[in-house]
């Protein structure tokens, strides 16, 4: 379970890193890359700059301070294994709860090759690998004006075309 944990704040953390370095994709809660430039691009130059940079990332602990607060059952100002669960069963909305549980069984199924019930580095690996390629086939399809990125625009139209292949799921 810990593994769990750690791979998803790998996740969460890479997102973060890329929507500073301006490749971010669609989030929630307003954390899309659109979103923190809305909120966070104070001289509105298309780019955090370093003290608005500081500010995403004050505001950004900030929000992961609330939420292990409301998490912590005991106080002891981390999350248990038993507070992760109950975080993760509350959020199905971010990935997690059962629809996290079921992509991380998806994830063990097609990569967990030694069958050991965790992914070994080597296995993050390929499964990293297969992303990477995922998100070039992505690229290669949707980017309409070949600049390398995908504007909201054209992450709208993958989205949409995404909801006409498999109903009305959220992308």
């Amino acid at each position: 379970m810990r593994q769990v944990f750690a791979f998803m704040a790998a996740g969460l953390l890479a997102g973060a890193g890329a929507i500073l370095a301006g490749e971010g994709g669609p989030g929630h809660d307003g954390w899309s890359r659109g979103g923190v430039l809305e909120k966070y691009d104070a001289n509105k130059n298309g780019q955090l700059d370093p003290d608005e940079k500081a500010a995403f990332e004050r505001d950004r602990e900030a929000r992961r301070e609330e939420f292990v607060k409301r998490f912590d059952t005991d106080g002891d100002g981390k999350l248990s294994d038993a507070e992760k669960e109950a975080a993760r069963d509350q959020m199905p909305g971010m990935g997690h709860g059962r629809h996290g549980r079921e992509m991380h069984g998806r994830m063990l199924e097609k990569y967990d090759t030694n069958k050991n019930g965790q992914l070994d580095p080597e296995e993050k690996e390929v499964a990293r690998r297969d992303r990477e390629a995922r998100r070039a086939e992505m690229l290669k399809r949707f980017d309409a004006d070949g600049d390398g990125k995908l504007s909201d625009a054209e992450r709208e139209a993958m989205r949409e075309e995404f909801r006409k292949e498999h109903g009305d799921r959220k992308f």
